[in-house]
């Protein structure tokens, strides 16, 4: 109960002074990443860690719940025809800036961790391939977001953020099985139930199911059924359907998440659209401090002693190694950001790791049997928590002094 004390209090005292939270620069993951460490046993000691397996089950379903929140969100957010509008530069993003980013990460601790086979850098690298959308969520929405960060590029970090979480599945799994951890290094195995059931398949399903949800409400709607009210709790509901839903069917549920949840927004009418702000942020809050605060309680400090200046240089160079390359490489091929290099910068620099990291992590940790698999994602997600929260809204804010009188906000200052 004292955890739930807490992450309460937390909630209330953010939600009164969101707004002046929100000037000072500091996001909710931070808040409650803070205070969890300050209530936690390396601190203050207030709160009592319990059995280590206990935690991370814990930790696993309060990510799962946290990501599925925070797809819906998305998926609510975004414009029902961006992919159709804007197909090349969102396919570019997200395939090949995955696997880019998936190489230089994986790159970057071959080089500084010597005693680590290839296979074991590449599963690192796919843990802390995606980008988060529970904490990029508080960075592109908002007053400030709105005022600085022109609509499409909001939009497109908003996408690339729900779409590469659940496509690091088969990422994850594929270095899982070249480490022999799983399906006995069988790559053809991995081919149809990780890649072809577990992942195409599922996304099909899911965005089927999302689609009668959405038909459903429509209808409703329509028939004079529907309340505003249960707006809320439907669209909550249809996530959790898809995430329990397709983990029964031992399928991919992230991705089954996003594919529905954006199939579900597609088919709202204007009227329930019109208020998706409003679901979106007690959706996002009553998941996103409870994870955040849990993974405050349970860092292993030690362990990232013991990793010496190893563990100063993994950071830095992750967090300007793994993305920015990536996406100036991609600048030729995404036309809606073509010739926009500070446009282009801001989207590299604002690629979030959090909430889906940890959850690959715990879900590969007993799999690939090296304890790394949590030490260093754990790391790089704290953070990339702490230096995006601050660096957000002193960033955005240059990005649109330096952008004014240029061409870089052609074409993005409208939703497409």
């Amino acid at each position: 109960m004292t955890v739930i004390f807490f992450i309460s209090l937390l909630i209330i005292l953010a939600g009164a002074f969101f707004r002046k939270i929100q000037d000072i620069s500091v996001t909710e993951p931070l808040l409650a990443l803070c205070l969890g460490v300050l209530l936690g046993p390396d601190l203050l000691n207030v709160i009592k860690t319990s059995n280590s397996q206990a935690e991370f089950h814990i930790l696993e379903i309060a990510c799962q719940f946290t990501i599925a929140m925070a797809l819906m969100a998305t998926a609510l957010r975004l414009p029902s025809h961006i992919f159709r509008k804007n197909a090349t530069s969102l396919s570019n993003l997200v395939i090949f800036g995955m696997i880019l980013m998936w190489m230089f990460g994986s790159g970057v601790f071959y080089l500084l961790m010597p005693n680590f086979s290839i296979f074991e850098c590449l599963l690192l690298g796919a843990i802390i391939t995606p980008t988060d959308p529970v904490v990029a969520s508080t960075l592109v929405t908002g007053r400030k977001a709105e005022k600085f960060l022109p609509a499409k590029l909001r939009d497109t970090l908003s996408f690339e953020a729900g779409v590469n979480d659940g496509l690091a599945f088969p990422f994850v799994f594929l270095a899982l099985y070249l480490l022999n951890a799983e399906g006995n290094g069988d790559l053809g195995q991995w081919f149809v139930k990780i890649l072809l059931y577990e992942s195409i398949l599922c996304a099909i399903l899911a965005y089927g199911v999302g689609y009668g949800c959405g038909y459903l409400l429509k209808r409703t709607h329509k028939a004079g059924y529907l309340n505003r009210k249960t707006l809320l709790s439907f669209s909550t509901s249809v996530a959790l359907l898809l995430l329990a839903g397709f983990e029964l069917l031992h399928m991919n549920p992230i991705i089954a998440v996003f594919a529905g949840g954006f199939a579900f927004a597609k088919d709202i009418t204007a009227a329930e659209d019109l208020k998706e702000e409003r679901i979106q942020e007690p959706m996002e809050r009553m998941t996103t401090v409870p994870v955040f605060f849990i993974l405050g309680l349970m860092l292993p400090w030690q362990e990232w002693y013991n990793l010496g200046w190893t563990a100063v240089w993994i950071v830095i160079l992750i967090l300007f190694l793994r993305r920015l390359p990536a996406l100036l490489i991609l600048m030729p091929f995404m036309p809606q950001f073509r010739k926009k290099i500070y446009s282009v910068l801001i989207m590299g620099w604002f690629g979030p790791i959090g909430v889906a990291a940890l959850y690959y992590a715990i879900l590969t940790k007993d799999k690939a049997n090296f304890d790394e698999v949590w030490i260093i994602p754990s790391l790089i997600v704290v953070a990339s928590t702490v230096v995006h929260g601050l660096t957000s809204v002193p960033l955005e804010k240059l990005y649109h002094n330096t952008s004014e009188g240029t061409n870089e906000r052609e074409n993005l200052e409208n939703r497409t």
